[in-house]
C-alpha cells in the first residue's frame, strides 16, 4: 500500500495527550499543509489562530463547554453530555492537548465550510504524519461567535469561525475505530 493511503487508514482522532509542547516549526509545517488544502476559487481566504498558552486553553475549554450548551439549549435541543460538562468542572474537551488550532475564514471564502474542513483534513494526516495526535472539536464552535474570545485571539469581526482541531503528541496507545464497508448508493456506468 503506498505512504499515503497508509496514513490515511491508520489516523484515528486522539484523546490524551502528553504535555509537551509541540515546536513552533512543527506547526507552522502543519498550518501549511492544512493551507495547502484545496479551496474554492482558489481564494486562500482561510486564516489560523494557535493557542499554547496553558492559562488561556484552560480558560477557554470551560467557556466553550458553557457556550456550547447555551447554544444547544436556545437551540431548543438542550444536550445531555453537554449539560453534564457543564456541571463538572474538571471537564476537558481539549483533552489536555497543549495546542489549539482555530480555523477562520476572511469574507473572500466562496465556501468557507468546505475550505476549513479540507484544511483540516489536510492538517490531521500531516500531524499524522510526524506521528502527532489530533482531534477535531465540535464543542468549541461557541468560542468562534465569543467576542471576548475573537478579541484575545485578534480575529476580526468579519471573519468566520470554522472550526477547532487540537495537536499534540499522543499519550498511550490511542484506540482504533475500523471502519465498516463503503456505502455506495448508485453507480451509473
Amino acid at each position: 500500500m503506498n505512504e499515503a493511503l497508509s496514513n490515511i487508514y491508520d489516523r484515528s482522532s486522539v484523546r490524551r495527550y502528553k504535555a509537551e509542547k509541540v515546536p513552533e516549526e512543527d506547526i507552522r509545517e502543519i498550518l501549511k499543509a492544512g493551507f495547502h488544502a484545496a479551496n474554492g476559487m482558489n481564494r486562500q481566504a482561510l486564516e489560523f489562530v494557535v493557542v499554547e498558552n496553558t492559562g488561556q486553553i484552560k480558560r477557554y475549554n470551560r467557556k466553550a463547554i458553557v457556550l456550547f450548551a447555551d447554544m444547544a439549549r436556545a437551540a431548543g435541543h438542550p444536550n445531555p453530555m453537554a449539560e453534564r460538562m457543564a456541571g463538572d468542572p474538571d471537564a476537558d474537551i481539549f483533552y489536555g492537548a497543549p495546542t489549539l488550532i482555530f480555523v477562520f475564514a476572511d469574507p473572500s471564502a466562496v465556501t468557507p465550510v468546505e475550505d476549513g474542513s479540507l484544511a483540516v483534513g489536510n492538517m490531521m494526516l500531516a500531524a499524522h504524519s510526524m506521528r502527532y495526535g489530533t482531534c477535531f472539536i465540535g464543542f468549541a464552535a461557541g468560542l468562534g461567535q465569543d467576542p471576548e474570545f475573537r478579541k484575545e485571539c485578534g480575529v476580526p469581526d468579519d471573519r468566520r469561525y470554522v472550526a477547532c482541531m487540537i495537536l499534540g503528541r499522543p499519550e498511550g496507545i490511542s484506540e482504533k475505530h475500523p471502519r465498516g464497508d463503503v456505502k455506495i448508493l448508485n453507480w451509473t456506468k
